[in-house]
Protein backbone atom coordinates (compact mmCIF):
# COMPACT_ATOMS: atom_id res chain seq x y z
CA UNK A 1 0.00 0.00 0.00
CA UNK A 2 1.36 3.37 -1.01
CA UNK A 3 1.56 6.03 1.69
CA UNK A 4 -0.35 9.22 0.93
CA UNK A 5 1.68 12.35 0.33
CA UNK A 6 0.64 15.62 1.89
CA UNK A 7 2.04 19.07 2.46
CA UNK A 8 1.68 21.37 5.42
CA UNK A 9 1.86 25.12 5.48
CA UNK A 10 4.53 26.86 7.48
CA UNK A 11 3.41 27.76 10.98
CA UNK A 12 3.76 31.46 10.29
CA UNK A 13 4.90 33.99 7.74
CA UNK A 14 8.52 33.88 8.96
CA UNK A 15 9.00 30.26 7.84
CA UNK A 16 9.94 29.10 11.34
CA UNK A 17 8.78 25.50 11.14
CA UNK A 18 8.42 24.96 14.88
CA UNK A 19 5.94 25.97 17.58
CA UNK A 20 6.71 29.33 19.19
CA UNK A 21 6.43 29.76 22.94
CA UNK A 22 5.92 33.19 24.43
CA UNK A 23 7.42 32.51 27.85
CA UNK A 24 5.71 33.53 31.06
CA UNK A 25 7.45 34.71 34.22
CA UNK A 26 7.03 31.17 35.57
CA UNK A 27 9.35 29.85 32.86
CA UNK A 28 12.28 31.82 34.32
CA UNK A 29 13.94 31.97 30.92
CA UNK A 30 17.05 34.14 30.89
CA UNK A 31 18.80 35.21 27.68
CA UNK A 32 22.21 36.88 27.54
CA UNK A 33 23.41 38.22 24.20
CA UNK A 34 27.03 39.28 24.08
CA UNK A 35 26.91 39.44 27.89
CA UNK A 36 23.80 41.67 28.07
CA UNK A 37 20.49 40.32 29.46
CA UNK A 38 17.50 40.85 27.15
CA UNK A 39 13.81 39.93 27.36
CA UNK A 40 12.71 36.88 25.37
CA UNK A 41 9.65 37.58 23.20
CA UNK A 42 9.31 33.98 21.98
CA UNK A 43 11.35 30.84 21.48
CA UNK A 44 11.07 27.75 19.32
CA UNK A 45 13.19 24.67 18.85
CA UNK A 46 15.51 26.45 16.45
CA UNK A 47 14.99 30.18 16.89
CA UNK A 48 14.37 33.00 19.29
CA UNK A 49 12.97 36.53 19.26
CA UNK A 50 13.94 39.12 21.83
CA UNK A 51 13.26 42.71 22.81
CA UNK A 52 16.08 45.24 22.84
CA UNK A 53 15.84 49.03 23.04
CA UNK A 54 18.96 49.65 20.95
CA UNK A 55 19.92 48.77 17.41
CA UNK A 56 20.87 45.15 16.65
CA UNK A 57 22.67 44.48 13.39
CA UNK A 58 22.09 41.41 11.25
CA UNK A 59 25.07 39.47 12.53
CA UNK A 60 25.92 36.44 14.65
CA UNK A 61 26.21 36.90 18.42
CA UNK A 62 27.19 34.58 21.27
CA UNK A 63 24.25 33.82 23.55
CA UNK A 64 23.56 32.03 26.80
CA UNK A 65 20.11 30.62 27.57
CA UNK A 66 19.35 29.66 31.16
CA UNK A 67 16.25 27.98 32.55
CA UNK A 68 15.28 25.37 35.11
CA UNK A 69 13.18 22.28 34.51
CA UNK A 70 14.03 19.45 36.87
CA UNK A 71 17.58 20.73 36.78
CA UNK A 72 19.25 23.96 35.71
CA UNK A 73 20.07 24.23 32.02
CA UNK A 74 22.71 26.56 30.61
CA UNK A 75 22.96 26.54 26.84
CA UNK A 76 25.84 28.34 25.20
CA UNK A 77 25.35 28.83 21.47
CA UNK A 78 24.93 31.69 19.00
CA UNK A 79 22.10 33.57 17.34
CA UNK A 80 22.18 34.66 13.74
CA UNK A 81 19.91 37.72 13.68
CA UNK A 82 17.76 37.56 10.57
CA UNK A 83 14.82 39.89 11.27
CA UNK A 84 14.76 43.42 12.62
CA UNK A 85 11.50 45.03 13.68
CA UNK A 86 12.64 47.24 16.58
CA UNK A 87 12.32 46.70 19.43
CA UNK A 88 11.85 43.01 18.40
CA UNK A 89 14.73 41.13 16.79
CA UNK A 90 14.79 37.45 15.87
CA UNK A 91 16.96 34.81 14.36
CA UNK A 92 18.15 31.24 14.31
CA UNK A 93 19.92 29.56 17.20
CA UNK A 94 23.07 27.94 15.86
CA UNK A 95 25.53 25.55 17.42
CA UNK A 96 22.90 23.70 19.47
CA UNK A 97 23.75 20.15 20.49
CA UNK A 98 21.06 17.45 20.38
CA UNK A 99 20.89 17.72 24.20
CA UNK A 100 20.35 21.50 23.94
CA UNK A 101 17.55 21.05 21.40
CA UNK A 102 15.91 18.43 23.60
CA UNK A 103 16.09 20.75 26.64
CA UNK A 104 14.48 23.62 24.71
CA UNK A 105 11.75 21.25 23.54
CA UNK A 106 11.15 20.15 27.14
CA UNK A 107 10.93 23.80 28.22
CA UNK A 108 8.27 24.47 25.58
CA UNK A 109 6.21 21.39 26.50
CA UNK A 110 6.51 22.09 30.23
CA UNK A 111 5.31 25.67 29.72
CA UNK A 112 2.38 24.51 27.57
CA UNK A 113 1.32 21.98 30.20
CA UNK A 114 1.49 24.63 32.93
CA UNK A 115 -0.59 27.04 30.84
CA UNK A 116 -3.26 24.37 30.29
CA UNK A 117 -3.33 23.43 34.00
CA UNK A 118 -3.64 27.05 35.12
CA UNK A 119 -6.28 27.87 32.52
CA UNK A 120 -4.19 30.40 30.58
CA UNK A 121 -4.70 28.30 27.43
CA UNK A 122 -7.42 25.85 26.45
CA UNK A 123 -6.23 22.33 25.70
CA UNK A 124 -7.53 22.46 22.12
CA UNK A 125 -5.63 25.60 21.08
Amino acid sequence: MKKPLFEIDNLDETNRGEYRLSPSDEDNLKLLIAGKEVEVDNISGNGIAFKFAGNVKKATYKVILEFVLEEKHRIECAIKVLRQDPPIYSGNLIGLSPTDKRAIGQLIISSQKRAIRTGRVKADQ
